[in-house]
């Protein structure tokens, strides 16, 4: 009798054993799960949100930024870039999170009638000079596909400068949007829009400003998609 009881209280220990083992699996899998179910969209949206209400070296506030849960933006690689371009269809867009302009640029162009924009955060990807002691110096290598890009999209870049002061290449400011259609670059956007005086690139656009900005992305999508919805305002979808 008492051998059964000991059998018994090792069979329950056993068994209560393998059900706390199996309740941790379970909770360890599902968080493992939940990280996977992560989006492009939602990272992208914390990257920017990030910096929210946070201030730069010189003191000047970040723009906010309020991106939707399922904003159509994906991470995209320089390389996956350069293939859109040559041989691709869509929108791309190129900035990174600390670019006041590119802060106030997405806030708008999340709302493109759009299922996918590619992203590429070009701070690790563009080269980059100073003055030193009045000579023009390069003190940053640009990537291999930054300079691949600096050739496919020479047409419609500027030159760099620094100050009066030329490079002798051109350069990817940002932000910049572009529509590609069929491997052929169809329409893009520098900058935002023209700030009245007063108005600094840390500060939000106006309503009105953000209808104008939408209106030319909206008017680079079409081109690279054919959607024209939205275009006109007084024509349905």
């Amino acid at each position: 009798m008492k051998r059964k009881k000991i059998m018994l209280i090792f069979l329950i220990a056993i068994v209560v054993l393998l059900a706390i083992s199996l309740i941790i699996y379970l909770i360890t899998n599902n968080n493992d799960n939940k990280n996977d179910y992560i989006t492009d969209a939602i990272k992208i949206k914390e990257e920017y949100e990030e910096l929210n209400e946070k201030k730069n070296d010189n003191g000047y506030i970040y723009p906010k930024v309020s991106l939707k849960k399922n904003n159509p933006f994906v991470y995209a690689t320089a390389k996956e870039v350069i293939n859109t371009l040559e041989n691709g269809t869509g929108l791309i867009y190129l900035g990174f999170p600390d670019c006041p302009w590119c802060r106030n640029a997405i806030n708008v162009l999340q709302y493109v009638n759009t299922d996918k924009i590619l992203y590429l955060n070009m701070t690790e990807q563009r080269d980059n000079y100073e003055l030193v002691n009045g000579s023009l110096t390069k003190t940053k290598e640009g990537t291999n596909e930054y300079y691949e890009l600096l050739e496919l999209l020479d047409p419609i870049l500027t030159d760099y400068k620094i100050g009066d002061t030329k490079v002798g290449e051109k350069r990817i400011y940002v932000p910049l949007v572009i529509g590609v259609k069929d491997g052929e670059i169809v329409g893009y956007h520098a900058d935002t829009v023209e700030l009245p005086n007063g108005q600094t690139p840390y500060d939000l656009l106006t309503n009105e400003e953000q209808n104008k900005l939408k209106l030319i992305y909206d008017e680079i999508n079409a081109k690279a998609t054919g959607d024209t919805c939205g275009l006109e305002e007084d024509q349905g979808c």
